[in-house]
Formats: structure tokens, C-alpha cells, sequence
């Protein structure tokens, strides 16, 4: 038997939970495990369907006269970070799964990469249900159930944008992709996607009259985390804090930047970034000297969060035909990335503890003539998600930078109804399992609730999950106990909708 069929109940949540760790499923790529479940979907009998945009669905009928038709949805594909220093090839290695404790709790963990929980837990608890129900331990007389699972949720939610509406069947959705043990998710906030490509008109480090070397900075150990769920926690971004690294430089010592590089999603907090300079030899140990200050300095805003938080500098061998930003470039690139948003920017009216409206600078990258800058703005407020854009491309604008722009992807708030029913029975079922309400929460994130519910404006809506702490990121965890937990409340759910 497997160790992890002997964390808890559901076992088979844990066999399978084990078994799509083993299939590779990063964001675009997602055949591999939708090709699973398809074929467990029907060796146990279900109708599946997989609409253009590469949703599939999964019938699975009332066996009597039908009352309900639910919709219990997660999607397939999962953000795939990586230490830097682990070996790791996403399109094909297993992820490494161990058990570790936090607290005296055991939690699931991967070595040195995300793990998958966000949202395999959604997976995981959807093929438990299609195996219950064939092998008769769990049934439904008059409640039919219509499983979706939705590609590039984690990309641009482009699964549930471009989704088939005549196979969206159901006036009322369970989203397995948030929350947490004790929670219900009832409204999320609203998503831009945004990229500023700039360009760095590169020039021949050969032409440059100074005898110059390379050095690499390297800005890493930060914690790293969700850009919405996260965002108001205090972590650093790498980006941003090497941006303001390399102004500081820039205004005491004369550099010459080959590349700005760091960050791999835009929906995560940058936990590692680099860049490559060229400088006078006689320069660096004072350079080196300069950035141990500046460094220091900066740890003390973070020193309760990013203990781990640690810059490199050193030698590189030079590189044949090396280019660097051209120095007019630089300047105004450097004053750009030092004055752009990055992080919460207003706190929520009514819940403090949420921000109303934020951005991540997700994404650094030098290509041959440009840097390419990726960021995600998010709001509770279509208006104020909007006004993030507006400022952004202001500050563009104002830099006097040759670029182009492009809004990425856009989706709307997931406005709460705390009047729904089906948010009563949550609350009801939950409260007959544990003696306790649950905590009715909105989120700082996109979740696909807020697409699907466009379709049928009737439908209503929550969202639920297991416990699982620094999602997209290394560190991503999922605790056991709260497996079983959310399976006992969910089934309560589907009993009572019966």
C-alpha cells in the first residue's frame, strides 16, 4: 500500500493525489492529465466531453427522477516554480512528494518545487467522488452532478473564458479551489492581465570606451507566494527589490546592464531575480562594499518575513558579442522599475485585513532587443482594476520609452450573495459536522466562479478546499487533516442538496 493512502481518509483522494503527482500538468499543458481523468471518468461508465477550448466534462446522471443538477468544478493545470538550485524538468520529471510537520500538523509537501495541490486537491476530490459512486459506497437518487475541469486557470483563466456555454449545465457551483478547512469562499476579485515589452536598443560592449568586466547579482531566498492571496502578507518581490538594487547602483557608480531577469508568473510574488552588468574592474569591490549596505538596510523592512533574503555578487566570464542597454535606455529604464507599483495598494473599505486593490510585477525579462515587463493588477472593484492599468501605462507614458503594450487577459469581480441558498446549506453542513459556522470569506484572487456564473446569472456560487499554505511557490503545502475534513463537508453539502 502506498504511505500516502495512509495519511487519512479519503484513501482514495491519497492514492490519487500520489498518482497526478507522477503526470505533468504545468499551465498550456494539460493533455497528459486531462487524458487521466478521461479515462477514469469512463472506465467508470461516465459520459466525458472535451470542448474546443480543452474543458472537459464529466456526467454523472441522478439515478432517479432529477431535482438538482450541480456543478462541482476545479481546473487541471498547476503553477510550476522551482528552486533554482533543483534540477527539475517539469514536462516529464514526477514531482517529489514527502510528509513533513508544521506546528504538529502533517502537511504534504514537494522537494524544492510546487506541489499541486492547487488545485490537485479540487482533482483529487472529484475522481474520489466518480470512484465512490461506481463502486456504490456513495450515491445520489436525485441529484445529478456535472464535473468540470478547466485548462490555463492558472495562464490567464482561459479554460473558463472560451468554455462551450451549452455544456455548462447546473443553477448552482461548488468551485473546489479555495479556502481552506473551516472556510467558504462567497467573491473574488477581478483580474488584468498586463505586458509592457520596452525596448533597449542594445549596444556592443566592444564599443564602449571603458575596459569593462561582467558581474552577476543574484537576489534570492525570498518566500515568494500568491500575488492576490498573499499579497498583503509583507513579502518582498525580487523584482522590485533588485530594481531598486540597481537604481541605487546607478546613481553611484558608472554600470552598463546586459539583463534584468526574474520571475516565471505573473500570478506569483517573484522569489528570485538577476542581473548581469558590466563595470570598471577597480569599481567592484566598492560596488560590492555598496550593495552589502544597501542590502542590509533592506532586510530590516522585511526582517519578520524574509529572514532568508540574500544577495550575491560575482565574477562571470565575459561573453562573445556582448550587448547592454544603451545608456540613455537604462536610466529610464531603472527609473521606471524603481517608481512602478508593486504590492497592495489600498486596503479593503469594510475587511481590512484584504486588499481592494493590487498589482505584482510578476515577470522580468531581457530578450535580444527588449525587456519584457509582465504584471497582474487585482481588484474587488472593476473601476479601481481599471484605474491600476491607467496609472501603470501613465507612468509608461511619462518614461519616454519606446514600447508596446498589451492587457493580456481581464475578468470581473465574483460579487457575493450572502442571501444564496446554497450558501445557507454550506453553512448549515458545516455547522452540523463541527458545531461551528465557517467562515464566509472573499478572495484576493481570480477564480473561475466569477466566468462561469456569467453564463447563467441565476447560478449560484461557492468555493471550498483543503488547507494549503504558500501556494506558487517551492514551499506550497498541503495539510492532511484538512482533507477529510473538506470531504466530510462537501458530501454534507451534496446530501442535503439530494
Amino acid at each position: 500500500m502506498s504511505k500516502f493512502k495512509e495519511l487519512g481518509k479519503p484513501e482514495e483522494f491519497w492514492d490519487y493525489f500520489e498518482q497526478i503527482s507522477k503526470i505533468p500538468r504545468c499551465s498550456r499543458f494539460e493533455e497528459r492529465i486531462r487524458n487521466f481523468i478521461k479515462e477514469e471518468g469512463e472506465k467508470f461508465g461516465f459520459k466525458t466531453t472535451i470542448d474546443k477550448a480543452g474543458n472537459l466534462f464529466i456526467s454523472i446522471p441522478a439515478k432517479s427522477t432529477e431535482k438538482e443538477k450541480l456543478i462541482l468544478q476545479c481546473h487541471m493545470d498547476m503553477v510550476c516554480e522551482k528552486n533554482d538550485n533543483v534540477l527539475h524538468d517539469f514536462s516529464k520529471d514526477p514531482l517529489k512528494l514527502k510528509v513533513i510537520e508544521i506546528n504538529n500538523e502533517k502537511w504534504v509537501t514537494a522537494e524544492g518545487t510546487t506541489l499541486g495541490a492547487d488545485n490537485g486537491n479540487g482533482i483529487c476530490f472529484l475522481l474520489t467522488i466518480m470512484k465512490k459512486i461506481n463502486d456504490g459506497s456513495l450515491n445520489f437518487n436525485s441529484l445529478s452532478l456535472e464535473l468540470i475541469f478547466t485548462v490555463l486557470e492558472e495562464y490567464n483563466l482561459g479554460g473558463a473564458k472560451n468554455i462551450d456555454k451549452s455544456l455548462v449545465k447546473g443553477n448552482m457551483l461548488i468551485n473546489l479551489d479555495s479556502g481552506g478547512d473551516g472556510m467558504v469562499t462567497n467573491g473574488c476579485t477581478g483580474g488584468i492581465g498586463f505586458i509592457a515589452d520596452i525596448k533597449t536598443k542594445p549596444i556592443s560592449v566592444d564599443n564602449l570606451k571603458d575596459n569593462l568586466n561582467p558581474i552577476k547579482l543574484i537576489l534570492s531566498g525570498l518566500t515568494g507566494g500568491h500575488s492576490g492571496g498573499d499579497i498583503t502578507r509583507g513579502r518582498g518581490n525580487a523584482n522590485k527589490l533588485l530594481s531598486h538594487i540597481l537604481w541605487k547602483i546607478g546613481k553611484n557608480y558608472s554600470i552598463h546592464i546586459n539583463s534584468i531577469n526574474g520571475g516565471n508568473a505573473a500570478n506569483a510574488i517573484t522569489r528570485e531575480s538577476n542581473a548581469i552588468l558590466y563595470i570598471k574592474e577597480e569599481d567592484f569591490a566598492e560596488i560590492k562594499s555598496f550593495t552589502n549596505i544597501l542590502i542590509k538596510e533592506l532586510k530590516k523592512n522585511y526582517e519578520e518575513v524574509e529572514k532568508n533574503m540574500h544577495l550575491s555578487i560575482e565574477r562571470i566570464e565575459s561573453k562573445i558579442n556582448a550587448t547592454v542597454f544603451s545608456e540613455e535606455i537604462q536610466k529610464k529604464i531603472l527609473d521606471l522599475l524603481y517608481i512602478i507599483p508593486c504590492g497592495p495598494l489600498s486596503l479593503h473599505p469594510k475587511i481590512r485585513i484584504f486588499a481592494f486593490a493590487s498589482t505584482n510585477l510578476g515577470i522580468l525579462k531581457t530578450e535580444k532587443d527588449y525587456i519584457r515587463i509582465r504584471m497582474l493588477h487585482r481588484s474587488f472593484s472593476e473601476y479601481y482594476n481599471e484605474k491600476t492599468c491607467e496609472e501603470v501605462i501613465t507612468l509608461l507614458k511619462m518614461s519616454g520609452l519606446e514600447m508596446t503594450r498589451t492587457i493580456t487577459g481581464y475578468y470581473p469581480p465574483w460579487e457575493p450573495n450572502f442571501d444564496s441558498k446554497l450558501l445557507k446549506l454550506a453553512k448549515e453542513s458545516y455547522s452540523e459536522l463541527y458545531n461551528k459556522e465557517p467562515l464566509v470569506i472573499l478572495v484576493q484572487g481570480g477564480l473561475e466562479c466569477t466566468l462561469l456564473i456569467n453564463i447563467h446569472p441565476e447560478m449560484e456560487a461557492i468555493a471550498m478546499g483543503a488547507s494549503i499554505r504558500d501556494m506558487h511557490s517551492p514551499n506550497e503545502s498541503l495539510q492532511v487533516s484538512s482533507v477529510e475534513k473538506t470531504w466530510n463537508f462537501l458530501l454534507r453539502i451534496l446530501q442535503k442538496l439530494d
